[in-house]
């Protein structure tokens, strides 16, 4: 883990900024994240950009670390103001879009309106990286899912909820992107089975 947490602080560092200007929040940050203590991290970097809001590399991983700590309202917020300040931050649109699919899935009422427009959001998300970095399949893979759980929310018999037309083409939307991450590797069997979810999700819809 401190492997791969490393090479992400080095990338940041190149991205964002010189790590002689860090300041000791921002490091203490850093150390926390890399252990894996994430809530911990989460303050740290809060506390620094607290100190400068101009500093990018601190308001990523204040993002980065909410987000690993399932505090998605707060990685949410700290990713719309890095968009805000860099529109073409590809993992930003990414690592919102992941939390407010998260964030949908842990509501507990499954009628709020919150959850279409966290799903909507996530989509629109996931589309905006891919115009920025096309080639990027995990974006695909990911915007598919959210389709996937768009049209099961639309297919559901509720007021104000079911809509079969906009159910039928979300899933119709996840088949296209699971098939175009498939299409460059046919040994993906998770795609596979998400292509087939997908399918009977359309019989099934069809059929009511």
């Amino acid at each position: 883990m401190k492997k791969r947490f490393l090479i992400i602080l080095t990338s940041l560092s190149i991205t964002y900024g010189s790590a002689s200007a860090q300041s000791s929040f921002e490091r203490l940050g850093q150390k926390a994240m890399m252990g894996g203590e994430f809530s911990t991290a989460a303050n740290y970097f809060e506390k620094a950009y607290a100190n400068d809001n101009s500093n990018m590399n601190v308001l990523w991983l204040m993002g980065y670390s909410n987000f690993h700590a399932s505090e998605y309202r707060k990685a949410i917020d700290s990713f719309d103001r890095l968009i805000e300040m860099k529109p073409t931050e590809t993992a930003a649109y990414y690592y919102r879009a992941k939390a407010k699919v998260l964030l949908s899935q842990s509501l507990k009422d499954y009628k709020s309106p919150e959850r279409e427009k966290l799903l909507l959001g996530a989509i629109k998300d996931f589309s905006t990286a891919i115009d920025l970095t096309p080639s990027d399949l995990k974006l695909y893979q990911n915007r598919g899912l959210a389709y996937q759980d768009y049209g099961i929310f639309k297919s559901q018999r509720i007021p104000d909820i079911y809509n079969k037309s906009v159910a039928v083409n979300a899933i119709n939307s996840s088949i296209i992107d699971f098939q175009r991450v498939l299409d460059s590797n046919d040994g993906r069997r998770d795609i596979s089975s998400q292509i087939d979810k997908s399918k009977q999700l359309l019989v099934d819809i069809k059929s009511n």
